[in-house]
């Protein structure tokens, strides 16, 4: 079974369009909503679903919710985030036939060309250093992921972290032709071109060894402006 791993925080106004996109894309799937602490209207829109409670971060919401999914195939999709049927039956065939772990081809939800760039940039990155981010939704087998340890319990970088284990101990991923299609919204409030720059300087610092707090002090949440 495909166990589909949502981490969600004041998502009021991305679940109502990501709860009817999922229901229809991937109706036999288990899902697991992890929530960081919500105090919108979140939960409320989570009614009779399954939810975990978690402390705020992905990695630290991932894990419970990794941990409470009974399927030994993964998926962690963002709230954020659009897949279709065909991209949740990609994901299942990889895996199936021996895929370790991967992620999808990512485009954004703007079509203007300094998004198209960046997305083409991420997937140059997926290709060339086998580096995926949460927001190409990646997906393992769970056997896979326990043997690196599982999803880092960071608040920020837990993807990035997670690929490096992943890359160094299993190999690279494989990167599905089946897009998912992702908010363009942290891009757009604090600007393409210095929040890519921000988050190129994140990862250099994070593997310089700067305290992960003080690297998730400097990324804003987008979430209707909260902390």
């Amino acid at each position: 079974m495909l166990s589909i791993v949502v981490p969600v925080y004041n998502e009021e106004g991305a679940l109502p369009g990501f709860l009817a996109m999922i229901d229809a894309a991937a109706p036999d799937c288990e899902l697991v909503f992890a929530d960081g602490g919500s105090v919108d209207a979140t939960l409320s829109l989570l009614a009779g679903r399954t939810v975990v409670q978690g402390a705020k971060g992905r990695g630290a919401q991932i894990r419970v919710g990794v941990a409470r999914a009974a399927g030994d195939e993964l998926l962690v999709l963002h709230a954020d985030a659009r897949i279709d049927r065909a991209g949740i039956c990609a994901v299942r065939r990889a895996l199936r036939a021996g895929a370790p772990w991967g992620c999808l081809t990512l485009r954004f939800d703007d079509g203007a060309l300094v998004y198209r760039a960046g997305a083409w940039v991420s997937n140059m990155r997926v290709a060339l250093w086998g580096i995926a981010f949460g927001d190409q939704a990646m997906f393992f087998r769970r056997s896979v992921l326990e043997a690196v340890g599982g999803v880092p319990d960071l608040p920020l970088m837990e993807d990035y972290e997670l690929s490096r284990r992943l890359r160094a101990q299993v190999g690279r991923p494989c990167r599905l032709k089946e897009p998912v299609l992702t908010s363009a919204r942290r891009f757009q409030q604090g600007g393409p071109y210095r929040q890519a720059f921000l988050m190129r300087r994140l990862r250099r610092d994070y593997r310089a060894g700067v305290p992960i707090e003080d690297l998730a002090a400097r990324y804003a949440d987008v979430r209707k402006g909260r902390p």
